[in-house]
């Protein structure tokens, strides 16, 4: 391999480095900082589930990529929750949650749904918060 060629593969090497770094700040930012900022200017009430379940639903990014009709959501990329808690028990809407690769739903708005889409809230949440979230999912019946 040629010195020009390893100073190439080098570069790129960095610039992928580089863009990684950025897409898991971008993340990190768009599910955390700015979710913090607006829960904070909304002072969501803490103590009743379902009404900070709803504030996280809106904070969190998940009316963006869900459709639920009580929150007037309309998210084309993940499944339909409307009606949720008449289809699955809070261990399922849990595991979604935490671990969204480990079941993935049958159908989405295009078609299949697709592994790898949904953030892992399970380590972006607390566990109170994720508490809020499945308190609030099972109230959508």
């Amino acid at each position: 391999m040629s010195t020009s060629q390893q100073k190439f593969l080098q570069r790129a090497l960095i610039l992928f480095l580089i863009a990684g770094a950025l897409t898991g700040f971008y993340f990190a930012f768009r599910y955390t900082l700015i979710a913090e900022v607006r829960e904070a200017i909304a002072n969501p009430d803490t103590s009743n589930q379902v009404a900070y379940g709803e504030t996280l639903f809106q904070t969190r990014g998940c009316v963006g990529c869900h459709t639920l009709e009580s929150a007037g959501a309309a998210g084309d990329v993940g499944p339909n929750l409307t009606g949720i808690a008449s289809r699955h028990e809070a261990a399922y809407i849990r595991q979604s949650i935490m671990e969204p690769n480990a079941v993935i739903a049958a159908q989405c708005p295009e078609g299949a749904c697709q592994a790898g889409i949904m953030p892992q809230f399970g380590s972006i949440l607390s566990p109170d918060q994720i508490d809020a979230l499945v308190a609030y999912l099972l109230e959508q019946r």
